[in-house]
């Protein structure tokens, strides 16, 4: 067997290798609407910058496993029960710089990894992930306040966003603004067009980054429900992903009818090139 190696899959494959995740429905829809969203995006920008798509030495078709790097955000999937296939991809990755591992489900594979190749743990944030079937959506009943209206986000709008995003850091407005400017998005506006709530749908068909200007208005409430609806009409099912100690957002989601369905994390190593005191106070033991 020769030397195991990170293989960019073909972007003529990326249907046939979508459609993988189709097995045992809904179990890998994360997955699948990951890829999708890099088909449709790869039809606004054929060569996104510093977008990777990889398999382990090209063997997709096998098991469906996968590593997307997309900047610093960290994908990973597989079918492969044993976690073998994934767990000699990871140990390729180039952990000398910091990756997110977005809405990992595989956190104990990763922790191992870490371990294995002297790589430290940053933050590890768990977080629970909601669901709500499309058909659940589809009859919900959404009444918006005289004065107010719904409608999509703007570009102009990821800096405001950003300025008030908790999570932000280098290079996210830019995140926000193309996720704004390539998916389906729900800000709810004043009569001026001031902006009062938004929410935003990430690449992995996950509806993220809820916020509003001013709480306790109820604006949250509005913008998840009109955006699950929305996003139902288009044909989705509903995912989130909360942090495990947002009690309001989980009481939000469940309020609409979302269900707790399983516990992901959200990864930061630290730069393995860096020296030891460069994570600062956020280092976190595992």
């Amino acid at each position: 067997m020769g030397e195991d190696r990170l293989v960019e899959i073909p972007r003529e494959d990326w249907e046939e290798w979508r459609d993988l995740y189709k097995r045992d429905w809904p179990r890998h829809e994360i997955a699948f609407n990951l890829v999708q969203n890099y088909i449709q995006w790869s039809k606004h920008d054929r060569k996104i910058k510093d977008l990777a798509l990889y398999s382990l030495n090209g063997s997709w078709r096998e098991n469906g496993t996968f590593v997307i790097i997309d900047r610093i955000d960290l994908y990973m999937h597989t079918l492969d029960e044993s976690l073998d296939s994934l767990r000699r991809a990871l140990e390729l990755v180039d952990w000398d710089y910091y990756y997110v591992a977005i809405m990992c489900g595989y956190e104990q594979l990763v922790f191992e990894t870490f371990k294995k190749l002297n790589v430290r743990v940053s933050i590890a944030r768990p977080n629970t992930m909601y669901f709500l079937p499309k058909e659940e959506a589809l009859k919900l009943s959404v009444t918006i306040p005289e004065g107010l209206r719904v409608g999509s986000l703007q570009p102009q709008h990821a800096k405001i966003i950003n300025d008030l995003w908790p999570h932000r850091e280098t290079g996210s407005e830019f995140s926000l603004e193309r996720l704004i400017r390539w998916n389906p998005t729900m800000g709810l506006f004043d009569e001026q067009g001031n902006l009062l709530g938004w929410c935003l749908f990430t690449q992995a068909g996950v509806m993220g980054s809820l916020g509003v200007i001013e709480r306790r208005k109820g604006y949250g409430r509005i913008v998840v429900k009109a955006f699950a609806k929305r996003l139902a009409e288009m044909g989705y099912n509903l995912y989130a992903s909360i942090l495990v100690e947002n009690e309001p957002s989980k009481a939000l989601f469940a309020s609409v009818g979302f269900k707790p369905i399983a516990g992901v994390n959200w990864i930061r190593n630290c730069e393995r090139k860096l020296v030891e005191w460069s994570c600062g106070d956020k280092l976190e033991f595992h």
